[in-house]
């Protein structure tokens, strides 16, 4: 909340019609995350932010919280995903002033993305009908990308001498049975969908466990996830798994961790006096313009930086994505292009 707090003082300096800032509690986090929304006259389009980041983990030649430049690139932990975007969209208000748009820096993205489904139940987007997300696109326009479910099953047991492993509960072995099922519903569907979303993606990330060789586990933890395309319905996808899953391994334990809905923008051009001739472009990766989406908004993603870059040692931002991601930010910021 400290850095919704002082985008708060920033945003206050423009002299919104209205500003908010709400504190919203996380189910999954260590901490309560938030949101703040200015809103000038009667938004045409929202800008929003998610002004989160991953942690810095190993690997940085220099101190990750320090900003520093080598040549073009702009350094620093977050710059490319996403707060690049966040000081491109403050530096056009200095020269384009806010008219008719609302900006909502948003935190959790990162993290489960519980804030912006109370943004979107509280109304606190200024009543804008479009919306730009702002992810690492390369300064290109991002129209759709796939969905994201994630689950994870646990099975316990006694645990004990591997020499007891025919008269034991066998953790393990079900939580890799599991696997194999739902690995089976995937290469099902390899051909579902169209290009270049073809398939569910599903990925077995981790059997976590306590055991070893000569040691039966007393507990193991299965951990997947599935990207549905464009056009498909997660709820359904997460339905037929908890189904393998009741077949295979009635004993599992199951827990939902993310079930988001994939996204297609519905009219990407219609943004076209904002970005100009900026190419149209599919995105490998989710994002909350999909909450945005299905909550009515026409949205599309559009940000400066790779996500190439993003989530890893020494991320950067060029300073050319840089200036013209603000040139288009201060072009809807302007009210007078949509």
């Amino acid at each position: 909340m400290a850095c919704v707090e002082y985008m708060r003082g920033i945003l206050a300096a423009h002299k919104p019609d209205e500003i908010v800032v709400e504190t919203v509690a996380r189910t999954r986090g260590k901490s309560d995350s938030g949101y703040v929304m200015a809103r000038w006259g009667q938004p045409k389009v929202l800008l929003n932010v998610h002004i989160d980041t991953v942690p810095s983990g190993e690997g940085w030649t220099s101190d990750p919280l320090k900003l520093r430049r080598e040549g073009e690139r702009v350094i620093g932990l977050g710059t490319s995903d996403i707060k690049g975007a966040a000081a491109c969209i403050l530096a056009a208000m200095e020269t384009h002033p806010p008219k008719d748009v609302a900006v909502l820096f948003s935190g959790d993205e990162e993290h489960g993305s519980e804030v912006m489904p109370a943004v979107i139940e509280r109304g606190h987007y200024g009543g804008a009908k479009m919306a730009i997300v702002c992810e690492p696109t390369c300064c290109e326009v991002g129209r759709r990308h796939r969905g994201m479910l994630a689950l994870n099953a646990l099975f316990t047991g006694r645990g004990g001498h591997s020499s007891l492993s025919d008269v034991t509960e066998r953790p393990l072995l079900q939580a890799a049975r599991l696997a194999a099922a739902w690995g089976e519903y995937n290469d099902v569907h390899l051909a579902f969908g169209k290009e270049p979303y073809k398939g569910l993606c599903l990925n077995i990330g981790d059997i976590e466990n306590d055991g070893a060789y000569n040691v039966i586990p007393t507990r193991s933890k299965l951990w997947a996830s599935m990207r549905p395309p464009p056009g498909d319905n997660v709820a359904a996808r997460r339905e037929d798994l908890l189904r393998i899953a009741g077949e295979v391994a009635p004993e599992a334990v199951m827990d939902t961790i993310v079930a988001f809905e994939p996204f297609d923008s519905q009219n990407p051009e219609a943004f076209s006096p904002v970005f100009e001739n900026t190419p149209i472009v599919d995105l490998p990766y989710w994002t909350e313009a999909a909450m945005l989406s299905k909550a009515g908004l026409n949205v599309v993603v559009y940000g400066p930086g790779d996500v190439e870059q993003a989530h890893k040692p020494n991320e950067y931002v060029t300073e050319a994505h840089l200036l013209t991601a603000a040139a288009a930010y201060g072009r809807a910021l302007s009210g007078a292009y949509l």
